[in-house]
């Protein structure tokens, strides 16, 4: 049985702070997937990095919670006095009240910046099904530049209870739950165990590529206060980096892809792991 896994790393770009554990994971050979905030305040040096890492995926992860990148005034109803984001994740009810021509032209923005300083635009992204005019204008760029997206189902019990297309339903790419539990509070902090559902797949003779979406990266002030996942990043950043998990994809035969190698079929992640020489390229597993 073929076992394949996108491990996913989430919101890069968020600050110098978290990106700097982001990619020690990406350098070890763990994180195959990088999923970037275009809006934040480190994108721009993340991007510049990720330039030098061919084999990632790269994914547009879509939080619109710091600023846009266009200036205020070209996107009033979009952004605040400050330049921020209106709703940032406190009020999402305040995306209904964005104009679809604002939203275009800052989402249209968002990928010219991918595009002068990665060099190529994202390969995958995930729409909302929300019908209002920023996730219509939001989709209509996703076609523009043809990013894919309604490429995974939800596994059961995944909050997110997405279906892939009919185009990408073949594939079985599937989510893994990582919210089980109390989630992010702070409360239960010592409780939380990421180790866990890292090591936590099963899979069928169906042969499923599943993925999860981590945020191993380090904190500090400004995360601490946006963000209900805060201390957490650095749990995460212990786990995946941990010999148990190193020692569990191993013993299991998993194979890293990805998330462009899932989706077209490629092997550059496997070729990268290869060439450095990696304990988890699927050929040293085998043997």
């Amino acid at each position: 049985m073929r076992k394949r896994l996108v491990f996913r790393v989430d919101d890069i770009g968020y600050t110098p702070a978290y990106d700097m554990g982001v990619f020690k994971v990406l350098e070890a050979g763990i994180g195959s997937s990088a999923d970037v905030m275009f809006d934040s305040p480190d994108t721009v040096e993340a991007l510049k990095k990720l330039k030098d890492m061919p084999w990632l995926s790269v994914g547009w992860h879509r939080h619109l919670w710091e600023s846009p990148v266009l200036p205020k005034e070209e996107v009033p109803s979009i952004a605040d006095e400050e330049g921020r984001f209106k709703w940032r994740h406190r009020h999402p009810e305040l995306m209904d009240e964005v104009t679809y021509s604002d939203a275009y032209r800052e989402f249209d923005a968002q990928m010219k910046l991918c595009m002068d300083i990665l060099g190529r635009y994202p390969d995958y992204a995930t729409a909302r099904p929300v019908k209002n005019d920023l996730e219509q204008a939001y989709k209509d760029i996703l076609d523009k530049y043809g990013i894919v997206y309604g490429h995974f189902t939800s596994a059961p019990g995944h909050r997110m209870g997405a279906i892939a297309s009919r185009q990408y339903e073949d594939l079985h790419i599937y989510s893994v739950n990582i919210h089980a539990g109390h989630g992010y509070d702070l409360k239960y902090f010592d409780e939380y165990d990421p180790l866990s559902v890292m090591v936590s797949p099963v899979w069928t003779e169906q042969e499923e590529i599943y993925f999860y979406g981590w945020h191993p990266g380090y904190c500090d002030d400004h995360i601490m206060k946006e963000s209900s996942c805060n201390l957490h990043r650095c749990k995460e950043h212990e786990a995946c980096m941990s010999d148990a998990y190193r020692n569990w994809l191993i013993s299991n035969e998993i194979e890293l892809i990805s998330m462009k190698d899932a989706i077209y079929g490629t092997n550059d992640f496997q070729e990268h792991l290869k060439e450095i020489n990696s304990p988890l390229y699927f050929g040293t597993l085998q043997e």
